[in-house]
């Protein structure tokens, strides 16, 4: 510790001055020192990180002489919040007459009636916070997670416009991570006598500062003034109106945003497309969108993607640098950079496995410098950055799933892959690049039994290197390569039936606009809405049969399709299959239709 008063803390170095109680309350803070700390790593070892994240926050200002009252002020606050929307009938401030206080009493000033319409949104969060970093004792306390349970509420009800979403409680827990332990240090530092060289004024400061009795009240006003910045990523997108010329069927990346959430996701996939053009193009050829991803990363704040270590870390910086929005979206695209040799050789399904399952970061130094790099290219340098990811775990320390599916992949040659699945071509060419792709994937990674050397020798088709045995295919994963094309055959069919059912769908549409224009009479307009309804509900009908791993079954909700206005033409009903529904494998749950039962239009 280096101790340091008045202005003088300014000229040193940022890494060689360690923040604790001490120092924090003796030395002149300002934004460009707390700037330091945060940016260079210094708060990892420093017993005071959840004072400097109040002071970047605006909960507590940088005199230390005004601490307490601001402190006393936003206690007090969050005290008259708790009484108001935490509502518990035996309460004293309640009158415990029978007649007033029932849980069966009809009477408006019951608190039971307030007390259970709170009931359901207590169950979601309640539900949430129980899964709050389970590997970490601290959350698996019930008194921790009364507090966070109490302050989500809380937070809920005074901001109705938002109310509770899921992943709030994930920005709560290290919060009250931080400054819990932050509270335990300064119990120490008294029971170890480093406090001895304040004044009595300065330890009050601190004492005041450091009470676990306000552990609650101070989370809470660093959740609700964190929450200011992000809260843009939870809000509802609304409902509104479609345009009339809109297509229906528009990828999500293809719409136009509904919320600043897709807004700001879009913003990052122009931003990728300008630094990394070649991952901006191969992500999109997978049709994997930031969509698809990124939702979790930025509500989050990149929580699930990084250990609590380096997760903390990260928030230092982005706190130094607020708003934040601009560098979270740099930290975005790094993220993905810091894996591009990973994503480029990877299929659809080799580049969800990363990103939904993002592998730790070795340095994670250089990958702050890289993201304040994008951010401020002239005013920061680049960073040199190898693989800087360790591709074969997961964070949470587990073998990550591409390690066995997809490891021979990167290392394989082209003219050892199993010959092509597909025997001829097939529509939307891009959709089944993706099953061919994971196919050969799968049989070039599985196991072979071990083979002794000798035997070896004798068998001239193996080639035998000293970096990796390559084996021709083989019974043990032959047979699962001709289920696999029976899941390609049974997929194209279900794809060509889909096709139909939208070509349809598409000439009655048009045959209703072309009456619209032509101007309807009332009770004309009230069967082209009929028809229309129709329509929608078959083509909803059949995208639920698809989710739950059937064939398109329309014939429960017929397609009432018209040529001309008001003649009905053929419908499901109509056609009846000439066989049961043929399964291809009992024990394959995705295949199982009847490609008869589609109606022929």
């Amino acid at each position: 510790m280096l101790p340091v008063h008045g202005s003088a803390s300014n000229s040193f170095n940022a890494k060689d001055l360690c923040l604790d109680a001490v120092s924090l309350v003796k030395t002149k803070l300002s934004n460009e020192l707390l700037f330091k700390f945060c940016v260079s790593g210094s708060l990892r070892a420093s017993s005071c990180r959840s004072v400097v994240w109040r002071i970047l926050l605006r909960c507590l200002p940088y005199d230390q002489s005004e601490w307490e009252s601001v402190l006393l002020r936003n206690r007090q606050s969050y005290g008259g919040l708790k009484k108001k929307n935490i509502t518990d009938p035996h309460d004293e401030r309640f009158s415990q007459d029978p007649q007033l206080n029932n849980p069966l009493a009809p009477i408006e000033q019951n608190p039971w009636h307030k007390y259970f319409a709170d009931s359901d949104l207590r169950d979601i969060i309640s539900k949430d916070v129980s899964r709050t970093f389970p590997e970490i004792e601290f959350f698996q306390s019930a008194h921790i997670r009364k507090m966070m349970s109490d302050i989500l509420l809380i937070y809920a009800k005074e901001n109705s416009f938002v109310m509770y979403k899921q992943g709030m409680h994930e920005i709560l827990a290290p919060i009250m991570f931080v400054i819990f332990s932050d509270l335990e240090a300064f119990e120490h530092s008294l029971e170890r006598g480093e406090t001895s060289s304040l004044t009595s004024s300065e330890e009050r400061i601190l004492r005041f500062l450091f009470s676990k009795e306000y552990l609650e009240h101070d989370c809470y006003n660093v959740f609700s003034e964190l929450m200011l910045d992000i809260v843009k990523w939870y809000e509802d997108s609304g409902h509104s109106p479609v345009p009339r010329n809109e297509n229906p069927y528009m990828r999500l990346q293809d719409a136009a945003p509904t919320s600043r959430l897709m807004s700001d996701l879009n913003s990052i996939g122009k931003l990728l497309e300008e630094i990394d053009p070649t991952l901006s193009r191969h992500l999109k050829s997978l049709d994997i969108p930031p969509q698809l991803y990124g939702i979790r990363w930025l509500r989050l704040l990149f929580g699930r993607e990084l250990p609590l270590n380096d997760l903390l870390y990260l928030w230092d910086v982005l706190l130094a640098d607020r708003p934040m929005a601009p560098l979270v979206q740099c930290i975005f695209v790094s993220m993905l950079v810091q894996i591009r040799h990973l994503l480029l050789p990877s299929d659809y399904g080799g580049c969800l496995q990363y990103l939904m399952r993002y592998p730790p970061i070795a340095d994670m130094d250089s990958f702050v410098q890289l993201a304040r790099h994008y951010r401020n290219p002239k005013k920061i340098a680049r960073p040199n950055m190898g693989e800087n990811n360790f591709s074969h775990l997961t964070v949470a320390g587990k073998n990550h799933p591409n390690l066995e599916t997809r490891g021979h992949l990167l290392r394989r040659n082209v003219e050892d892959s199993p010959p092509t699945v597909l025997a001829r071509p097939v529509g939307n060419a891009s959709v089944f690049a993706k099953v061919k792709n994971t196919i050969r994937d799968r049989s070039n990674s599985a196991s072979v039994p071990s083979t002794p050397l000798s035997s070896r020798r004798n068998k001239p088709n193996l080639k035998v290197s000293t970096k990796e045995v390559v084996v021709p295919k083989s019974d043990a994963w032959g047979k699962e390569i001709q289920l696999m094309e029976e899941q390609v055959s049974c997929l194209q069919t279900r794809l060509n039936e889909r096709d139909l059912v939208c070509s349809e769908a598409a000439r009655a549409i048009e045959n209703c606009a072309r009456d619209l224009s032509k101007g309807l009479a009332p009770e004309k307009a009230e069967s082209l809405a009929i028809r229309l309804r129709e329509i929608s509900r078959t083509l909803t009908m059949s995208s639920v049969s698809e989710h739950n791993g059937e064939g398109l079954q329309i014939s429960a909700n017929p397609l009432v399709m018209t040529i001309e206005r008001g003649r009905e033409v053929k419908t499901a009903q109509d056609v009846r299959p000439e066989e049961p529904p043929k399964v291809l494998r009992a024990n394959n749950e995705m295949i199982q239709f009847n490609k008869n039962t589609f109606p022929q239009m």
